[in-house]
């Protein structure tokens, strides 16, 4: 007769489960001044960890705290995140999440490993939410970002052609044109755009249209998933 404690059936189960999950890195990059506590991004991993046997990926969230992120500067901003994500480290269980001037520090960072390494791996996917190119009264920190060049289709080719996903607010305090906005995001990097009524520039604690974005951008929400 076989017998066995009930943890030791437990842990076998959980061991199983968690080797069945496909790992699946999350990089957050967030506001202009925020930190990897601010706004929805620690409950984000939270939300996602909940469902993760759900999903079938095993999310590893990183929310990152960006150097002088109170007054931010391209240069500084895309040095951290080549040393946080090397070329080498991309690849499709990579995603990367940019919150306002966030993206846009995702799309110089982007450009510049194109750029130096012509061969880079494609990573999973980009979320940009209340990203801008643009907003309403700018200061001259805002102005350098808004007037710094970026090779858009130098960072369009690390992104796989569908896995480029943009969340905007119909009414965002920085950025009043949100139909231009939402054009721009199309015609330079073929983004899939979508216009969310009321939600200003996504600063609440908890955001389950973001959650569901990530969900979705990873391939959990989709029908081949299921089953």
């Amino acid at each position: 007769m076989v017998s066995c404690s009930l943890s030791s059936v437990q842990a076998h189960l959980m061991h199983s489960t968690s080797t069945s999950l496909k790992n699946c890195e999350i990089f957050i990059v967030p506001r202009w001044a925020g930190a990897s506590h601010s706004d929805w991004y620690p409950w984000l991993g939270e939300q996602l960890q909940a469902v993760a046997t759900e999903d079938g990926f095993n999310y590893q969230v990183h929310a990152l705290n960006m150097p002088a992120w109170d007054l931010p500067v391209i240069e500084r901003a895309v040095d951290y995140l080549m040393e946080v994500l090397p070329p080498e480290r991309l690849g499709p269980n990579v995603y990367l999440i940019g919150h306002s001037v966030g993206c846009l520090a995702i799309l110089h960072y982007l450009a510049r490993v194109a750029e130096q390494n012509p061969t880079a791996t494609q990573l999973g996917g980009v979320l940009c939410v209340a990203g801008w190119f643009s907003v309403d009264s700018p200061w001259q920190d805002i102005l350098n970002w808004m007037h710094a060049p970026i090779n858009f289709e130098a960072a369009r080719r690390l992104i796989p052609e569908e896995k480029l996903t943009v969340l905007l607010s119909d009414d965002d305090p920085y950025t009043s044109g949100y139909q231009d906005n939402e054009r721009l995001w199309v015609e330079r990097l073929r983004s899939q755009v979508s216009i969310l009524a009321g939600r200003q520039h996504f600063s609440s604690q908890l955001d389950f249209d973001v959650r569901d974005a990530v969900r979705d951008l990873v391939g959990a929400l989709s029908p081949s998933s299921i089953g």
